[in-house]
């Protein structure tokens, strides 16, 4: 009996034993993975803040990122300290918004490259011009300054092309290169026969869809390119009948000025707007 007693007990201890190195285990193992998930989340906010530093970079403002994403500047702000992580919604749509894979996002720092990317989508023109538009300027000609011209403005992703048609005839024909500032679109286009023309015009608001139509300054040689010339064109993404909207284009294209002596002449946002409005009216 003493025997068995003793084998019972020295059992009992074993066991004891095991226990307590299968919970010292567990608890290893428990302690463990709350390092690892420690180490995890530290290298995904350490990232995150980088990344979202360099997308307030490409958007020019604190203020821009925020109301672009949907959150408030405080939050954004937060975010920015390590102060608070943004929810998985919140996640995605900065992904979906900047077309960057959340994994990239979270686990790696943008490249240069990659950032550069990036910048090349906010300026892209793909989300603000679609297809072709038709044009009108006065010409310029001696004799037909009253007379209008008509145009066709057509856009290839990042280039773009510039016609001046006559009937069913293309009288010049320009193509070159799209360049995008924060508040300003321009279009350096040439043509080996009819030397360079150049638009420049306010950058259009995304928020309105796809671009209806406006005003630009129209840099175009006259008198058989021997002349610099500056005028107004009108964009629209419809064909204007010219004889029947005469006097809304004339009152568009000319230049308007109070003073006497000219020095330079601007493009106003509430010219801009009556384009707009003009156009919108023939939709």
């Amino acid at each position: 009996m003493n025997n068995e007693a003793k084998n019972t007990k020295e059992t009992g201890y074993t066991n004891n034993e095991k226990l307590y190195k299968i919970k010292k285990d567990s608890s290893n193992e428990i302690n463990i993975v709350k390092v690892s998930k420690n180490n995890l989340f530290e290298n995904i906010s350490s990232n995150f803040i980088y990344n979202l530093k360099k997308l307030i970079q490409l958007e020019g403002t604190q203020k821009k990122l925020a109301k672009k994403i949907g959150v408030s500047e405080d939050l954004l702000s937060k975010y920015k300290a390590g102060d608070a992580f943004p929810s998985i919604e919140t996640l995605a749509y900065i992904c979906n918004v900047y077309n960057i894979k959340i994994d990239k996002f979270i686990n790696l720092r943008l490249s240069a490259t990659e950032l550069e990317i990036i910048e090349k989508g906010l300026n892209s023109n793909s989300n603000i011009f679609s297809g072709s538009y038709f044009c009108y300027f006065f010409a310029t000609n001696i004799g037909k300054e009253d007379s209008i011209h008509e145009g066709i403005l057509e856009f290839h992703e990042e280039r773009v092309s510039f016609k001046i048609i006559l009937g069913d005839s293309v009288m010049k024909n320009f193509s070159g290169s799209i360049n995008n500032s924060e508040k300003i679109i321009t279009f350096n286009m040439e043509s080996v026969e009819d030397g360079i023309s150049y638009l420049s015009m306010t950058k259009p608001n995304i928020n309105k869809g796809k671009y209806v139509g406006g005003l630009a300054m129209l840099f175009l040689p006259s008198d058989a390119n021997s002349k610099p010339c500056c005028q107004k064109l009108l964009i629209s993404s419809i064909r204007i009948k010219r004889n029947t909207y005469y006097e809304n284009l004339k009152q568009l294209l000319t230049l308007n000025s109070c003073k006497v002596e000219l020095r330079n002449v601007k493009l106003s946002s509430f010219e801009d707007e009556k384009a707009y409005n003009f156009i919108e009216s023939l939709l």
